[in-house]
């Protein structure tokens, strides 16, 4: 079996306030130093790393040891206008909007099926060895839209919640892709 292991970023004061983050390229805070190198102590050695562009992906990745392959398909969702606003700060009807609806883009950002057709294109790309772990630090919406690609079904991802440096895994057998973990802390 091939394993792939996507790995939430660590912890960022913009997390710690509840802020959307989106492409804001905040550094991991002290806590979510704390929470990579306990997310690589849980997850263990990797034969190869891809991260996303952005620094707290980056910094996150530095725990494994292993120099990453930067690959801007598994960037963070552009939340527009959002970025560095509370949700409480949001248009009520906006945000529903947003939830129900995945082709809504926040003013000056992306929708939610955009960062589906990016996702779906690097997984579908990925090739996987029998035997070879890959492991991907990437973001929310990243790893809800590869959890959406492996169970193959219409699901409403906002509805779903996914802790700072929690992993989600994939297994590869042949062809056959089967999700193995969600969310898992250490």
């Amino acid at each position: 079996m091939g394993l792939l292991t996507l790995l939430r970023h660590g912890e960022t004061d913009y997390n710690a306030k509840g802020l959307f983050q989106g492409r804001v390229n905040e550094p991991l805070n002290e806590v979510g130093k704390e929470q990579a190198k306990r997310a690589a102590a849980a997850i263990g050695a990797a034969d190869r790393v891809i991260t996303s562009p952005l620094l707290r992906a980056k910094k996150t990745a530095e725990a494994f040891g292993v120099s990453p392959e930067i690959d801007e398909q598994w960037i963070e969702c552009n939340f527009g206008e959002w970025e560095g606003r509370p949700i409480s700060e949001v248009d009520p009807q906006k945000w529903e909007k947003y939830k129900t609806d995945s082709n809504y883009k926040p003013p000056g950002g992306e929708s939610i099926n955009e960062v589906n057709q990016r996702i779906f294109a690097a997984l579908d790309q990925l090739s996987i060895g029998e035997r070879e772990h890959l492991l991907v630090v990437t973001h929310t919406l990243p790893i809800k839209s590869a959890f959406h690609w492996v169970l193959g079904a219409e699901i409403p991802i906002l509805r779903t919640r996914l802790s700072t440096a929690s992993y989600t895994q994939i297994g590869f057998f042949g062809e056959e892709r089967i999700l193995l973990n969600f969310n898992v802390t250490s």
